[in-house]
């Protein structure tokens, strides 16, 4: 008889780490609960569909904490799971997926971390442009997702310097020794914030196969003019088996008042084809208290802008209601 599975240890995991008087008091329960539903359009070229869809948007729960030890170095942990909330079978293979989950040291001397995490490239000046995440119009419908990488096998450090941080990881790919490291990465980045000027830049190195490196390199601008918010990203992506990309993306993030917002994003993304991609989004969002929001989004993707992130190919769009609470 089969008394265990991924679930069960899952649950068994967090419970254990989150009751009290055990040894890992300071342990912390955490997570996001992000739900949609929307009205779906797409024209591929063959047929026009339509449909209506409530939707999980990387919905999380998860576990972290820091403990101290004798030294002026302290132990850091970190373990995520996304969970579908609007999966429709019990059986999915993809109910429950690992995020970052990685263990670490931390000090004066900066961050050491060993295990999934996300790459510094990943990572670096998204808060100056990234304001719907997770959404139909996130942004790596347009940034390179190939590139937008949470890697496992990696080994990262980071260290602030001047007016910002300095971070950078290696991550090994296949550990079979026949494999030779296929897969393996190589990512770095510095991001930093003076008063209200942002910036980053970050460069990515993938081993795709044993005669294919795909190369990555961006450049993130923010800056904040009173309540409003505006970020571009510039990116290229090149890679010695498939087309290059150049892609570009502006957002705007305007807060009526402490409570409501709306935001804009259009981006491009050119593969030298005949037609580039491009994505336009217009979202209002109000927020209920410091940890629960709503809002509605309308995105619209011409020549797959929606594709690599909202799986929504051709020229198509979506609109949606959504909920974000927070714990």
């Amino acid at each position: 008889m089969k008394f265990f599975n991924k679930k069960t240890v899952t649950v068994a995991v967090l419970a254990a780490l989150t009751m009290p008087g055990l040894a890992l008091a300071e342990a912390q329960l955490f997570g996001k609960a992000h739900l949609s539903f929307g009205s779906l359009s797409e024209d591929d070229g063959v047929a026009d569909t339509s449909s209506t869809a409530v939707k999980s948007h990387a919905s999380r729960v998860g576990v972290k904490g820091e403990v101290d030890t004798d030294s002026d170095t302290s132990v850091i942990y970190r373990f995520v799971w996304e969970i579908d909330m609007a999966d429709e079978s019990k059986s999915s293979s993809d109910h429950i997926k690992s995020r970052e989950q990685y263990i670490g040291l931390k000090g004066d001397w900066g961050q050491l971390r060993i295990g999934r995490d996300d790459s510094p490239y990943k990572v670096a000046g998204k808060k100056n442009v990234e304001h719907l995440s997770d959404t139909y119009a996130d942004y790596n419908n347009i940034i390179d997702k190939g590139q937008d990488t949470r890697n496992s096998d990696s080994l990262g450090y980071s260290v602030k310097a001047g007016p910002g941080k300095f971070a950078i990881q290696y991550a090994a790919g296949d550990d079979a020794p026949s494999a030779e490291n296929a897969g393996q990465s190589y990512s770095l980045a510095y991001d930093m914030k003076m008063g209200a000027i942002g910036f980053a830049v970050a460069h990515q190195t993938i081993e795709k196969s044993a005669t294919n490196d795909e190369t990555g390199t961006k450049l993130v601008l923010g800056y904040k003019l009173g309540s409003t918010k505006l970020g571009l990203i510039g990116e290229t992506v090149e890679d010695d088996g498939t087309l290059d990309d150049t892609n570009m993306l502006f957002s705007v993030k305007h807060n009526i008042d402490k409570k409501n917002a709306v935001k804009f994003v259009y981006g491009t993304k050119d593969q030298g084809l005949a037609d580039d991609a491009t994505m336009t989004a217009l979202a209002y969002d109000h927020k209920m208290g410091k940890k629960v929001s709503v809002y509605a989004l309308w995105s619209n993707g011409a020549d797959g802008g929606l594709n690599d992130a909202s799986k929504l190919g051709g020229d198509s769009s979506a609109i949606a209601l959504g909920v974000i609470a927070k714990f």
